[in-house]
């Protein structure tokens, strides 16, 4: 297949993948370098197309129902509004179907075009740890696992040897740092079971965090990494994962817990997934010109905005956290949720002292937003970021953002994280002006007598009077008890 222009690409992938979606792989392919990962990356995004497709195709046949059903109603003078309101919804969820088909159409263009500069200078489409791998759907195939391994969670790994496997495996994100079972234990007073896997040489092959809470409001379940979006099982092996996984549903289960979590980047089909969540990835360029030239000139506008109301920012660490938790625990009592203790932040700024920093925006040295990042590897991410609301018409969050993502390029990172997103809500939508790709994060359950997955999350209705309760209390009271609330919320 000749490289087709992108304006042609999005048809020709269409009709490709109804007709010989095998034989498009094999041709696209071929505009790809020859590397294993990138065909891989090629599948991902190919079945990625299908399935977005496959949404369009239902919600246009949705669409199609309702507007037949209009005209007869306006002939025969019925309130039709319901029907109008629900054929314009599905439009605009067509038309949110159709950018991220085209986003899609659109790397795979970049990647083809990129293919052609030399190896040394073509650069990664995504961060490390998101890589695309093949993962084991069939769990009968750990027979297939070498005789004389053991996984245990009983068995004290030393610290050292822990990390120096974390830091040897290609995959691994901070969030399988030894040091959080600490960090947690101190701020959270939970337990995390570290999981290993060791083959018949007792040579470690293996981890996996598992944090056991015990909720008053919640129950008792496990997490494989609470309050992050990474940090499942870890090893080179997709099979060893699996023995880890299954060891931890077991372990979860002797504990009493309702339901066991892992988060993942990739799916495995053998075990209940959630989707709810994506993470939003921007590929960096290697200076803040070309940053500046991509970002496109709405977004140019709105910093260049922000920056005639006289902002300055500030990186720092534990200098800034002060007024980092200023900020943060006003925007969380505005959201309705519980906020960490200040601790955890000092923790974690002292135990990463090399890649954890806090950026704050102030106007006449007033803090007006906030965010703390950590970096790994390739990667800079933004955990937690906050802005006062009322200060909002300044563009103090525009203007961080802008500024944090100088700064990342700056450290020489190849990747920014925003974070994870609800697809469509608005936290979506500002990071997607910012060019940030959507990556799908899946979240694997165990559930106890196989019952159905629990919706313990903020967009869950039965959690909107407490919400809105907590919104109403004064800043200074959600500090003092938001802490011990925060420690059960995953």
């Amino acid at each position: 297949m000749q490289k087709p222009k992108d304006s042609d690409l999005k048809s020709a992938i269409i009709k490709g993948l109804k007709k010989a979606p095998d034989t498009l792989l094999a041709e696209l392919g071929n505009n790809l370098q020859d590397d294993g990962k990138n065909k891989q990356w090629l599948k991902a995004q190919l079945d990625d197309i299908t399935g977005l497709l496959e949404a369009e195709a239902s919600k246009q046949a949705e669409r199609k129902i309702l507007s037949r059903k209009i005209g007869p109603a306006k002939k025969n003078n019925e309130d039709c509004s319901a029907l109008i309101t629900g054929a314009s919804q599905l439009s605009s969820q067509i038309d949110e179907l159709n950018e991220r088909i085209k986003d899609r159409v659109l790397e795979i263009q970049s990647a083809m075009e990129n293919a052609s500069e030399s190896a040394n200078s073509r650069a990664p489409t995504l961060p490390q740890h998101l890589t695309p791998r093949t993962l084991s759907n069939d769990s009968q195939n750990l027979q297939s696992l070498p005789t004389g391994y053991t996984v245990s969670h009983e068995t004290p790994t030393d610290l050292s040897e822990w990390q120096a496997f974390v830091e040897n495996t290609a995959h691994a994100t901070v969030y399988h740092d030894g040091r959080w079972k600490e960090i947690v234990k101190n701020n959270f007073r939970h337990d995390i079971h570290q999981i290993t896997y060791r083959d018949a040489n007792g040579q470690l092959a293996g981890i996996l965090p598992l944090c056991h809470l015990k909720s008053q409001i919640f129950g008792s379940f496990s997490i494989s990494m609470p309050y992050f979006n990474y940090g499942g099982p870890l090893a080179e092996n997709p099979l060893i994962e699996e023995a880890l996984m299954s060891h931890a549903a077991k372990l979860s289960d002797d504990l009493g817990c309702t339901h066991m979590e892992i988060r993942e980047t990739e799916g495995r089909s053998e075990w209940k997934s959630v989707q709810r969540k994506v993470s939003m990835i921007l590929p960096l360029p290697s200076n803040d010109e070309a940053l500046d030239t991509k970002l496109g000139s709405k977004v140019r506008a709105q910093v260049n905005k922000a920056k005639l109301n006289d902002l300055q920012v500030k990186f720092g660490s534990l200098d800034l956290l002060d007024h980092f938790y200023s900020v943060f625990s006003q925007n969380m009592r505005d959201l309705g949720t519980p906020v960490y203790g200040k601790k955890i932040f000092e923790d974690i700024l002292k135990c990463f002292p090399e890649s954890a920093f806090i950026a704050i925006v102030y106007k006449n040295e007033k803090p007006l937003a906030a965010g703390f990042l950590l970096g790994y590897r390739d990667k800079l991410e933004i955990p937690w970021a906050s802005s006062i609301r009322s200060q909002n018409h300044l563009g103090a969050n525009m203007f961080m953002y802008r500024s944090i993502l100088t700064e990342a390029i700056a450290r020489k990172y190849q990747f920014f994280d925003f974070g994870r997103s609800t697809i469509g809500a608005s936290t979506y939508k500002f990071k997607k002006q910012w060019g940030a790709k959507e990556h799908p994060l899946h979240w694997h359950y165990w559930t106890q007598n196989n019952q159905d997955v629990p919706e313990i999350n903020p967009d869950n209705p039965k959690y909107k009077l407490v919400i809105k309760a907590w919104q109403m209390l004064p800043v200074f009271v959600t500090r003092i008890i938001g802490p011990k609330l925060a420690r059960d919320l995953p």
